[in-house]
């Protein structure tokens, strides 16, 4: 069969809808918040929000079964806040992975200490374990769980806990990023549990969204305490540190509680689709699959795959059969302006975004069964006239 990209009929012969999570139970929520009033319930020098944020707190915690859970306009206002709780500032470093949101790197920075970026592991996409010896101005590491998949962070709390205590009297901090990966599972932790503060995103393109918003959640006091205060302004009692407004409104807090009552049906949506999908693709020679390691649960905020092949042949043909694949991620974050100066080159981030790495965002998208198994037949139909265009090149 002729491809597409050389004038052929696409394969996905209908454009993949968008997938949205919002539902009647949100917008009934939403009138009750509107009926009820007022849209805020937070007040300088308060502790908590109103009702609404404080109930989608509570439940949280709850769920997560952590100590404190604490509700933010953003998951970047969450980093920053909890960056600040740590007592990150000017001079301080943290370790960072290069293969991660802006925000995850950005959000310790604007207290003026510096990122350390650290490779990645090839197969999870994760921040790889590192017999890294830090030096006394390492304060924090910044996991990002990628994709939905959640690993290493029993790991890095251990080595934090263990290195912190020559270092400093505080210790070394361990912060998550576990926006794309909520109620992901390693070897039955949670993650962002495991962490001294786990940071969760209610972005739009999330499992569980409230448009904006974001959670931070740790069973330390003294950290939630400072966190609390910091969002709030910095106005509550024994503040040592000026704050900014990163609070959740009545009707975000609403429609995330809503989200998370609807979880279990939310994140096995995500699931089903993208085994689903990886059953329908199967075999194709140079593609890997999404590596789910033993012990735990993936939930497939996108769905990764590694091709050894042409990469950007592969990812223009398959777009031009109707799938919505890219190809990378995000470059690697030292190659902005901002890090510079950080002068660090990963191998494996690097290869990972420029040649090898190509992305189905299943959070995103919501295909039909149908269309499921034709995303699986573009699939091998690209690979087999890869395998022609190598024969070719011999």
């Amino acid at each position: 069969m002729t491809l597409a990209i050389e004038g052929g009929e696409p394969t996905v012969r209908r454009p993949i809808m968008p997938y949205n999570s919002i539902m009647l139970p949100e917008a009934e929520a939403v009138g009750r918040v509107i009926a009820c009033w007022p849209l805020s319930g937070f007040l300088g020098g308060e502790l908590r929000g109103g009702h609404w944020v404080t109930a989608l707190e509570e439940a949280w915690a709850e769920r997560f079964k952590v100590k404190h859970a604490i509700a933010t306009n953003s998951a970047t206002s969450g980093l920053f806040a909890a960056a600040h709780a740590v007592g990150l500032g000017r001079g301080d470093r943290f370790i960072c992975s290069p293969l991660t949101m802006s925000a995850t790197a950005a959000a310790p920075a604007l207290t003026g200490a510096s990122p350390i970026f650290c490779d990645v592991d090839r197969m999870s996409f994760i921040l790889d374990h590192v017999e890294y010896n830090p030096n006394p101005r390492v304060k924090a590491v910044f996991l990002t769980h990628l994709f939905g998949l959640a690993q290493n962070e029993q790991w890095w709390r251990k080595w934090c806990d263990d290195q912190g205590t020559n270092l400093a009297p505080n210790g070394i901090k361990l912060i998550v990023d576990a926006a794309q990966a909520p109620f992901a599972l390693d070897h039955h932790v949670l993650g962002g549990t495991a962490a001294h503060i786990g940071v969760y995103s209610l972005n739009v393109h999330k499992h569980i969204q409230c448009g904006e918003g974001g959670i931070c959640v740790t069973n330390d006091d003294d950290l939630a305490l400072r966190i609390r205060r910091f969002i709030n302004h910095g106005e509550l009692d024994g503040a040592d540190k000026v704050g900014l407004n990163l609070r959740m409104t009545e009707v975000a807090a609403a429609i995330a509680l809503t989200q998370l009552r609807r979880a279990n049906e939310l994140i096995s949506s995500r699931i089903e689709q993208a085994e689903h999908l990886r059953a329908a693709i199967g075999e194709v020679p140079g593609l890997a699959h999404a590596y789910v390691p033993r012990g735990c649960i993936h939930v497939y905020y996108a769905l990764p795959f590694t091709y050894t092949g042409d990469r950007d042949w592969f990812v223009c043909a398959l777009q031009a059969e109707g799938v919505p694949v890219r190809g990378g991620y995000v470059s690697p974050l030292y190659r902005y302006p901002a890090f510079a100066h950080c002068g660090l080159r990963c191998h494996h981030a690097e290869m990972l975004h420029d040649r090898t790495l190509l992305l189905f965002e299943n959070c995103a998208y919501n295909p039909t069964h149908e269309q499921i198994e034709q995303i699986g037949d573009a699939f091998k139909k690209v690979a087999e006239h890869a395998d022609r265009r190598a024969l070719d090149r011999v």
